[in-house]
């Protein structure tokens, strides 16, 4: 399978879930709670572990209890966590997170600057297949996609909002895919004129993810839909992430942009399907089993 390296926020995740999204300044019960790995880097690292792939996940952690609980998940879960670095004196990044009967989450994170250092130590032959950074991390994601591209492999950034700071990297991507507020706050406008906008400006694939609507790509010439596929919600936590991580697993293994795309919605489907108690990533068997479902028919 191919290796791919993930670069970007890793954090622990506390996860509440509530009767309904609380009003400020009120007390509230959550029915129940747990801690888990998070960050969109580590989330996606997970899914490509999960679907069969290796993974070589880059960042930090703090020199804390949260810090150990992550590092010993990615060696669980079969992630390389060579090029992960502990910052001494610095509090590993989290994030409260609520999640309401519907699915849906609200995200609080705390994260040092100094989780962000200036430079990354890459293998100099760079021994992956594909590499998957976003804008958490400009000046990694930066260097990372430069060596993925010198080396003719897929350089896909996971562009998230703020993203004016990670200029450097989106300029030397082979594919961005935005999310809607991402794709916002780069050109002002989350629709097919904004990924058109940003395609030109930026000379490359790009894609713009909207939750349980159609994925809009655009390949430089044309606009292309792929519809996603219908999903009872139950946690929509990490499903993004998955779905970059898929999607970049499919270019790795040679899938064109498009059948990646519609192979990444459905591990995003299979993800939202699971309750926030079931940490297993789906499985390369699951998708196979899913596209040769009924409810995974195309």
């Amino acid at each position: 399978m191919p290796r791919i390296i993930c670069a970007g926020l890793i954090a622990v995740d506390l996860v509440f879930e509530v009767s309904h999204m609380p009003a400020k300044g009120t007390k509230n019960r959550a029915s129940t709670s747990r801690m888990i790995p998070g960050g969109g880097s580590l989330n996606a690292a997970l899914a490509i572990a999960g679907l069969g792939g290796q993974v070589s996940l880059c960042g930090a952690v703090g020199d804390d209890v949260f810090g150990q609980f992550l590092r010993q998940r990615m060696r669980d879960r079969g992630i390389d966590d060579g090029l992960v670095s502990t910052v001494t004196e610095m509090p590993t990044s989290r994030s409260a997170i609520i999640i309401t009967p519907d699915g849906d989450r609200s995200i609080i994170n705390h994260r040092e600057a100094g989780l962000a250092p200036a430079s990354v130590a890459l293998p100099t032959d760079f021994p992956f297949d594909a590499a998957l950074v976003d804008t958490r991390w400009p000046a990694a994601a930066a260097e990372i996609v430069k060596a993925a591209r010198h080396a003719g492999k897929p350089a896909v950034i996971d562009a998230e909002a703020p993203v004016a700071n990670a200029r450097e990297a989106l300029s030397e991507a082979s594919h961005v895919v935005f999310s809607e507020q991402g794709l916002a706050d780069f050109c002002g406008a989350a629709g097919p004129d904004g990924l058109a906008q940003a395609s030109a400006r930026l000379g490359c694939w790009c894609a713009v993810t909207r939750g349980a609507a159609s994925v809009l790509c655009h390949d430089g010439a044309q606009m292309t839909e792929v519809p996603t596929f219908k999903a009872k919600p139950l946690n929509t936590l990490g499903a993004g992430d998955a779905w970059h991580g898929a999607f970049t697993l499919s270019l790795a293994q040679g899938r064109s942009e498009l059948d990646a795309v519609q192979w990444a919605n459905a591990v995003a489907c299979l993800k939202v399907g699971r309750s926030i108690h079931d940490e297993e990533m789906p499985t390369a068997q699951d998708v196979a089993r899913f596209f040769n479902a009924p409810q995974g028919s195309v």
